[in-house]
């Protein structure tokens, strides 16, 4: 019972402290005039990607578990796209009327995604220095800045500002906020991930498999609530620019901070066989997932009886998407584990 009650105060730490977060970040926009999309993009999912980043390093320094913390951001990619566009397009369908934008955000997140893949069968086939895998985390963490950089000059450049009309409050509460919002995303992380691992342990499920299902679906409230709000008010557009942007910092930056941290407690190289193991499984899976999304809304798919419109996300879409992130689910449970 005690177990439950720590992953449940963990999942409301999270999700409370991540909702704190996006609202002072979407309040200091409004003072400092960003646009939407930029806010989604940066802003929001840079708020949203706290609880990955928070239950990373409680999983690397409290629970001492590698296996957790490449799970829930592997896992966190793929609950992104399949689960939460999955939800946001079958409550309302997503169009998007800016393409050359959008679709430029899409090539970044898959170009980054095949590029982690082929690192991670580096990584499982060869036996790297420890100093060559802490230094790619800190490029990959360098790169997230240059990233953050490149997206604020272009936004300065093509300024889209428009108001939002929620309520505002003052800057110094919106710091406040922010602050609390911190507290509460390490402090629900902390008991989440102990939870976590404890309920790992009593069940016999093994570890990558919390950190690929259960942990990376509570770091990824935070997107759903997200989603599911906009998704509420027809404003589907900020909640496709925090998949995306959420995706690329789960992938440079928290990936970038386990390399750094513990670059050599991969448990990819301690298996003879990579595909024997779930996390280079469900890594393929996540570039997999990755492309079909960019496919869909570039190119649509078309299976004869079926049809897929390319620059959208319709309610059928959505719930293929569903169908395919609750199989993924069922065979990490009873195939992998």
């Amino acid at each position: 019972m005690a177990v439950f009650l720590q992953i449940l105060l963990g999942v409301v730490g999270l999700a409370v402290g991540a909702e704190l977060i996006v609202r002072s970040a979407i309040n200091l926009s409004n003072i400092y005039k960003i646009s939407g999309y930029f806010i989604g993009f940066t802003l929001v999912a840079l708020g949203t990607s706290l609880p990955e980043f928070a239950a990373t390093l409680q999983a690397l320094f409290e629970a001492h578990s590698v296996d957790i913390a490449l799970g829930n951001i592997i896992g966190s990619n793929i609950a992104n796209i399949l689960l939460i566009l999955g939800v946001v397009a079958w409550i309302y369908p997503i169009v998007f009327p800016d393409m050359k934008k959008q679709n430029k955000q899409a090539q970044i997140v898959v170009g980054i995604t095949i590029g982690i893949v082929f690192f991670f069968l580096v990584l499982a086939k060869f036996k790297i220095p420890v100093i060559v895998i802490a230094t790619s985390g800190a490029l990959f963490m360098c790169l997230v800045v240059m990233f953050l950089f490149i997206q604020f000059a272009q936004e300065r450049k093509n300024s889209s500002y428009k108001e939002n009309h929620e309520d505002t409050f003052s800057q110094s509460k919106s710091y406040v906020l922010l602050i609390i919002g911190l507290v509460l995303l390490i402090y629900g992380s902390r008991y989440f991930i102990i939870g976590a691992k404890q309920a790992a342990i009593e069940f016999g499920i093994a570890e990558s498999i919390i950190g690929l299902t259960l942990v990376s679906f509570g770091t990824s409230l935070p997107e759903l609530a997200t989603g599911i709000v906009s998704a509420v008010k027809k404003q589907t557009g900020i909640a496709v620019g925090t998949i995306l942007g959420s995706n690329i910092y789960n992938i440079l930056g928290v990936f970038g901070v386990i390399l750094l941290v513990r670059p050599g407690g991969f448990p990819i190289q301690e298996v003879g066989s990579i595909f024997s193991n779930p996390l280079v499984i469900s890594i393929f899976f996540m570039a997999f997932v990755t492309m079909l999304f960019y496919w869909k809304i570039r190119f649509g798919i078309n299976l004869g009886f079926l049809k897929f419109k390319a620059n959208q996300l319709g309610r059928n879409s959505g719930r293929v998407f569903i169908a395919f992130y609750i199989i993924y689910t069922v065979i990490n449970y009873y195939y992998l584990n």
